[in-house]
């Protein structure tokens, strides 16, 4: 699914603002999933789920380099969610909404909103694409029972990542228009521009 594609990019752009941290993380076995399926095969962990909110931990190995995000999630079935992201030193360095196939990513140090439609069915290049994945500390909460921690490594690619759910809530209210970015003052730009932000990209900045 091109969600986790471009997950996958956004985490790489807003973890090289956010800068490096000191530690490497260690390989772990897991699950063997396609790029295109780790959507749907992760909300599987959170069936029953209606709502979620929780403060998450972050730390990402990407080529030799390391770093540490925090932010907050916020999750309503069957297709909703809302990721912000700080820097260690707590400023805010981007933000992914998803909310039933349309997908906005805000820059805040760019001024900008990349934003774009995701059908369904979309991205099946994913299929040649695996994540190693796995999901463990798992809790009971509100007869729930989940995962705390989501462990990945991208198959054949120099990335690995460490999710920490901290003191999440379920079904909880969620604040009205979470989903629903606001872009006045912003520049908005299509969704396929965002990759010309990667390292190497030959794509350059107008």
């Amino acid at each position: 699914m091109r969600f986790i594609q471009y997950g996958i990019i956004v985490l790489i752009v807003l973890a090289m603002t956010a800068g490096c941290a000191p530690q490497r993380l260690p390989l772990e076995k897991g699950e063997r999933i396609p790029l295109s399926q780790v959507l749907q095969q992760t909300l599987r962990h959170y069936e029953g789920i209606t709502t979620l909110q929780t403060p998450l931990f972050i730390q990402l190995e990407l080529r030799d380099e390391y770093y540490v995000l925090r932010g907050v999630l916020l999750y309503e079935r069957p297709a909703r969610v809302r990721l912000q992201l700080s820097s260690s030193l707590g400023g805010t360095v981007g933000e992914v909404i998803y909310n039933e196939g349309l997908i906005s990513i805000l820059l805040p140090s760019k001024g900008r909103i990349y934003q774009g439609r995701i059908e369904e069915g979309e991205g099946k290049g994913g299929d040649s694409l695996f994540l190693i994945l796995v999901y463990n500390d798992y809790v009971e909460m509100g007869g729930r029972h989940f995962p705390t921690r989501i462990y990945g490594e991208g198959e054949g690619m120099t990335i690995r990542f460490n999710v920490r759910l901290k003191d999440p809530q379920v079904d909880i209210a969620l604040p009205e228009g979470a989903f629903n970015p606001a872009t006045a003052g912003w520049e908005l730009h299509p969704l396929s521009e965002l990759k010309g932000l990667l390292p190497g990209s030959e794509r350059e900045e107008k």
